[in-house]
């Protein structure tokens, strides 16, 4: 792993390689709306056990088949039904840009973009696909999340992400990664963007606060981890959907509610450095071993320094 370097600007091509010609940012009226960020009550969150894969989670904007996906083109609506065909397209923080000409298209002019893709399955046989924005929520000028929908087999249309919490099915656009949705291990991968639910633990780590364009890649994956109770940093859940917990993490973005709480963890980037109570009440701690082996027990004078690389420290929620 190496990390997601903060700030940075990467260009995907969408379709024809393009220059690097001096731009002017276009904006326009949209389905958009103004949002905080998700999440909880000074530290307090609910978690999910899923990921958040779907089956167009991860795709490769040079035009290259990735995870079964090839995208051919993206189209952008303008007044009057006008469609411009974007040139080339980048992620700068957690907002999409898409590039025709000079001008650089964000936030509501993107609303109503048509994808159009190719899935390509283990045998060979591709079956076109068209996506599109429906609405984006501006949270802040680093993070927007995006609507997107498509069409099922019987031309009804559907959401590409489940419904979260909040009831929106919306998704974080993330730049440069790739993720197993089975063992949740993360790598850099050049030229893609990985659309995080967030009704799926990718997307609650950015919502919580733990964005991957100001976290290196370790640490996102380490809060993805977090999200989903995944103890052994093997991809198994130990909690159920809608279970609150509390965190506190070394940058002062959540903390505590309730001091009194029992410990759940300590997550370090490698692993969990120490368990006292799994969220879930039905587990014990002794129940949880990794490749064998169980994970030591806090001690009772715990804080962010007892250990050497901790990065967040979860307890018990306080009753409701």
């Amino acid at each position: 792993m190496t990390t997601l370097k903060t700030l940075s600007l990467v260009t995907l091509t969408l379709a024809l390689g393009a220059g690097c010609d001096p731009s002017t940012e276009v904006f326009d009226d949209g389905p958009i709306s103004l949002r905080p960020g998700g999440g909880g009550s000074g530290g307090v969150y609910l978690n999910t056990s899923a990921i958040g894969t779907t089956p167009f989670s991860e795709m490769d904007f040079t035009g290259a088949l990735h995870d079964g996906v090839r995208i051919t083109g993206v189209k952008l609506k303008r007044p009057n039904n006008v469609w411009l065909q974007a040139e080339k397209g980048e992620i700068v923080d957690g907002n999409l840009r898409a590039k025709v000409g000079k001008n650089y298209y964000v936030g509501a002019d993107l609303v109503g973009s048509r994808w159009s893709l190719e899935l390509v399955d283990d045998l060979g046989v591709v079956t076109p696909k068209e996506i599109w924005i429906a609405s984006i929520s501006v949270i802040s000028p680093k993070e927007t999340r995006y609507t997107f929908q498509t069409t099922d087999d019987q031309g009804q249309v559907q959401y590409l992400c489940d419904q979260d919490s909040a009831g929106n099915y919306t998704a974080v656009a993330i730049k440069d990664v790739t993720i197993d949705p089975f063992t949740g291990d993360m790598a850099p991968r050049p030229s893609t963007m990985y659309f995080g639910c967030t009704s799926g633990a990718v997307g609650k780590a950015v919502m919580w606060g733990y964005r991957p364009w100001e976290r290196t890649l370790p640490e996102f994956a380490a809060a993805v981890r977090m999200v989903r109770a995944d103890y052994c940093y093997d991809g198994m859940s130990w909690t159920n959907p809608g279970t609150a917990l509390q965190i506190k993490d070394r940058w002062n973005l959540n903390n505590f509610v309730s001091t009194t709480e029992p410990t759940e963890v300590v997550w370090t980037t490698s692993g969990v450095a120490c368990i006292t109570q799994p969220r879930v009440l039905t587990y014990a701690a002794e129940q949880v071993t990794c490749d064998g082996q169980p994970i030591p027990t806090c001690p009772a004078n715990l804080t962010m320094t007892t250990y050497a690389g901790s990065q967040y420290w979860t307890k018990l929620a306080p009753p409701p």
